[in-house]
């Protein structure tokens, strides 16, 4: 009987290890976001030969439109020696996260603009020349936005073994929005140019099972340093310039 009731209690514990994190949730600590600008350099590599680098800079700041408050999140992106660039003005919900805008400039696709809703993800009309103007997608429920992973990951409560599920999506494209596992894996100490150790958490996810994938963020403010991931042969690396 002793052991019957062991399990029972046990149970609680067990099903509470994994934290699924719906849109609407309320970052404890969203105060802790990075706000400014930093820099990052993405780079892919194939058989130990980088294949392509390019330079990102992020900015993250409050703004105020029509009396509302928002999360403004800005990347710009520019490969060095080729005529590739691009970038995106985001605006999202405080404290939640929760998408309201995004509008993405590249070369490749021109102009894309996304108005998020509770049900929907629909193009911005508003845009001039909007690429997406007719794109429209019914949710069975609210979606992050995948192009500010490196943000939303920042707030999760990152302690060894915290196991977190999200809703993700990258606006416009074609794969459907999913729930995928982020997992704290542990920590690791890394040696900054300078000679310094950062102590940083580590977080994983495999998105999927397709790309496994390792994410830094110092355990002091939740900052992103570095991120290194596997597609096919291929490694995919982000590392914060300091």
């Amino acid at each position: 009987m002793k052991k019957i009731l062991f399990a029972i209690c046990l149970l609680p514990h067990l099903m509470a290890a994994q934290d699924t994190i719906r849109v609407g949730h309320t970052f404890r600590n969203f105060d802790q976001l990075e706000l400014g600008t930093k820099r990052d350099a993405v780079y892919s590599s194939y058989k130990g030969r980088i294949i392509s680098l390019t330079m990102k800079t992020r900015t993250t700041e409050m703004v105020t439109i029509d009396g509302e408050t928002y999360v403004s999140i800005k990347h710009t992106w520019v490969s060095p020696g080729k005529d590739i660039k691009g970038d995106f003005a985001y605006l999202c919900e405080p404290e939640t996260m929760r998408p309201v805008q995004h509008i993405r400039n590249t070369q490749r696709a021109g102009t894309e603009a996304f108005y998020f809703s509770k049900r929907h993800i629909t193009g911005l009309d508003s845009v001039s020349d909007n690429s997406q103007k007719d794109f429209e997608l019914e949710l069975t429920e609210p979606t992050y936005n995948w192009e500010v992973d490196l943000e939303t990951y920042s707030l999760l409560p990152m302690r060894k073994g915290y196991h977190a599920v999200m809703n993700f999506y990258h606006p416009g494209g074609s794969t459907p929005p999913g729930f995928y596992h982020l997992k704290v894996t542990g920590s690791e100490k890394l040696r900054l140019p300078n000679g310094k150790l950062m102590d940083c958490w580590v977080v994983f996810t495999d998105y999927g099972g397709s790309q496994p994938t390792r994410f830094w963020y110092t355990k002091k403010g939740q900052n992103f340093v570095k991120m290194e991931g596997q597609y096919n042969q291929m490694t995919i690396r982000k590392e914060r310039i300091f």
